[in-house]
């Protein structure tokens, strides 16, 4: 305990250079953290997001090929997946059934293209949670003909709450239909990177694309451990395969789901001419998919933070050599007073490691600090409806999450550095002879 304090002591008695450290610290603390949630926040929301606007975390469609030669997206053997999801209860915390209409969104002398997706409201609370209505209400939800829109569409169309829209598209037979809808709802655009969806009761866009009551275009299951995403989606494949089922052959990377022509594939069929199967050829897809992109974002700016720490951990670690090697040099004749009454080499060096000690933690709580306050001020900002960086934020606000294993991981990683630092010249005060460093 007396050495702790002697080396708080020595610390306090330096603060000018003492705080110059900690700041240099400090400075490396907050850039490694901040970004490292930053990084976080954008992961989470845009799964957040696409899992809201989407409907889960793994989707299940189905391909039939038309007498046409054309493939519907359709699941014309639900027996299938109502044998083949129940195994699978264990990891699954809700599923949703919907299909789907693009086509193109009338008003009007007005028109642009736009998603529709059919679902059943009952069992879609985390969607209708996740809505920010601008204008109308969705307590009219439960009407046939109802459909919300997002705010993009309303605006390029013009059309106000409770007025009609119609959509022009094709059924899963490929006959051009249209569709008359009356707007109940407003909403802000959930989704960025050119996504905005409608949504309207599934009995009805059944009815509209040609499907029973009861039938439906995908299949959406929400995990309970979204870390699970991945095993969860390969079982389910392997469980498809043991009922005999079809599965669509892994596709190239032009044809993945993040590119044009994949999602649109996915989504709505596709006309490429194909090998014919008999029944219905399912894809099991899930939310990495449409997570490679922000991954690979991700990885980016983690590489740069962790240059950016590498970086000041080096300056930092020689400057921690280079100003406990002055120290020593200062202190050479206190060290011999401390030898010559006793002190030993080991408390010496256990000194020296100690003041490098606090340095470090002071550092570092400079730099939670930092963080916290550069955090409170990036998620005060409120970024414009319609933003382009929509899809990574919540409700229009950056999201810094305080990541605490984070922070211990570079406490120890800094704390390990500053004692390596610390040790050469800690060695060799605990080396001076007491005599020596009394006449010098």
């Amino acid at each position: 305990m007396n050495l702790l304090k002697i080396a708080y002591r020595n610390v306090s008695r330096q603060k000018r250079r003492s705080n110059l450290l900690a700041l240099a610290i400090a400075f490396g603390v907050m850039m490694i953290i901040l970004v490292n949630s930053l990084t976080q926040g954008l992961v989470q929301n845009t799964e957040k997001n696409f899992e809201s606007a989407l409907g889960g975390h793994i989707y299940l469609t189905g391909e039939v090929k038309l007498d046409s030669g054309k493939i519907a997206n359709q699941i014309s053997d639900p027996q299938i997946l109502d044998a083949v999801i129940p195994q699978f209860s264990d990891y699954i915390a809700d599923f949703q059934k919907r299909s789907t209409i693009s086509g193109d969104f009338i008003f009007h002398s007005k028109s642009t293209t736009s998603i529709l997706y059919g679902v059943h409201w009952d069992a879609e609370q985390s969607l209708i949670d996740s809505m920010e209505v601008v204008a109308g209400s969705l307590d009219r939800l439960g009407e046939k003909e109802a459909i919300v829109l997002p705010q993009e569409v309303a605006n390029k169309l013009g059309v106000e709450v409770n007025e009609g829209i119609l959509i022009s598209f094709s059924t899963v037979t490929g006959q051009a239909n249209v569709g008359e809808f009356t707007v109940v709802a407003i909403t802000k655009d959930t989704m960025g990177l050119g996504f905005a969806f409608a949504y309207a009761d599934i009995g009805y866009v059944n009815e509209l694309v040609g499907l029973a009551p009861c039938e439906y275009q995908s299949y959406n299951l929400t995990l309970k451990d979204i870390a699970l995403i991945n095993p969860v989606s390969a079982k389910i494949k392997q469980a498809l395969i043991d009922q005999g089922a079809n599965l669509k052959p892994v596709e190239s990377e032009s044809d993945s789901l993040m590119s044009q022509g994949g999602m649109a594939s996915a989504m709505f069929g596709s006309d490429k001419k194909e090998e014919t199967w008999i029944g219905t050829r399912f894809n099991v897809g899930n939310l990495n998919d449409y997570m490679d992109m922000v991954q690979q974002i991700v990885s980016i700016l983690n590489g740069v933070a962790l240059g950016v720490f590498l970086i000041m951990l080096l300056i930092t670690m020689v400057g921690l050599m280079n100003t406990f090697r002055m120290i020593m040099i200062e202190r050479t004749r206190e060290i011999g007073t401390m030898r010559a009454i006793g002190m030993q080499r080991k408390d010496v060096s256990k000194l020296f490691l100690l003041e490098g000690a606090i340095l470090a933690l002071r550092g570092i709580f400079y730099g939670v600090i930092a963080e916290l306050v550069v955090a409170t001020i990036l998620h005060m900002i409120r970024f414009a409806d319609g933003s382009s960086f929509a899809i990574i934020l919540n409700h229009g606000h950056i999201a810094v999450p305080f990541v605490f294993s984070s922070i211990l991981t570079i406490t120890l990683i800094i704390l390990f550095i500053t004692l390596i630092a610390v040790l050469s010249p800690a060695r060799k005060a605990a080396k001076l002879q007491p005599a020596e460093a009394l006449r010098s």
